[in-house]
């Protein structure tokens, strides 16, 4: 392989996290091997809380030069100076858009309405409650509801898989809200991520100093409907990986 990235983009939840766990101490060495000079942005659909919650705040600062959450609609700098003690220890926040500058409040309702009337009329068997969760730029969408057990989100997966759930109910917002300018992609492992068109993970490059063309992204959704497809599609080389320990094996092209 003849690619020299200036910038690696990595997806969070089934790419350098399973899904809602912690980062490992095998993934983060992976990445603190990769080329030195080569930047390391994440593009994530979660929230900075999310991510968080999965890559501990240090970890956050020292592995990444910028996150992007939100499908990159918010930015973070997180190339802070550790020995600076009048800085905060914090990601910086330095871009943000939000969906009601666009959407009136009842427009916000009425599509969190009918979210809410499709997770009470699925045929998921398991409802566990937290079915919308409001992102300011993005809404994200969980038929099982993101109370879930990790052996409930796995049992809808196999659901999921199955059924087809998450594609159908893609398909019937695509045609409830047609003409809104709204974009449905499935997230994660059981949601579906609702924001504006244009504001996918592509958004991420209109605050990112490095161009498509220089970068190499990393994801587990890069497949019809996923929300990982078209920052890929957009990069010079992309990884469909399957899971952590695949990250970390397809790393190895980068060190």
């Amino acid at each position: 392989m003849n690619i020299k990235p200036k910038a690696l983009l990595f997806d969070m939840d089934g790419t350098l996290t399973d899904a809602r766990k912690l980062i490992t101490d095998d993934v983060v060495l992976a990445l603190r091997e990769t080329v030195i000079g080569t930047k390391r942005h994440l593009v994530t659909g979660s929230d900075i809380l999310k991510v968080e919650e999965q890559i501990p705040t240090p970890l956050l600062l020292s592995l990444f030069d910028r996150v992007y959450t939100c499908n990159g609609t918010r930015v973070y700098n997180c190339n802070i100076d550790m020995d600076d003690e009048n800085l905060p220890i914090e990601p910086e926040l330095i871009h943000k858009v939000t969906l009601r500058d666009h959407y009136s409040e009842a427009d916000l309702n009425h599509i969190m309405n009918t979210l809410l009337k499709i997770a009470a009329n699925t045929h998921t068997k398991i409802k566990t409650g937290t079915f919308v969760e409001w992102r300011d730029s993005q809404i994200n969408f969980s038929v099982l509801g993101r109370n879930c057990t990790t052996s409930q989100r796995e049992d809808y997966v196999k659901w999921d898989k199955k059924s087809g759930e998450r594609k159908k109910i893609v398909n019937q917002l695509r045609e409830e809200f047609q003409g809104w300018g709204l974009s449905f992609r499935l997230g994660g492992q059981i949601s579906i991520d609702v924001t504006r068109e244009g504001w996918d993970k592509t958004y991420a490059f209109k605050n990112m100093l490095e161009t498509p063309d220089q970068c190499v992204f990393f994801g587990d959704k890069i497949c019809p409907d996923g929300n990982d497809l078209d920052i890929a599609m957009h990069c010079a080389y992309y990884h469909l990986v399957d899971d952590p320990a695949d990250l970390i094996l397809k790393l190895q092209n980068y060190k």
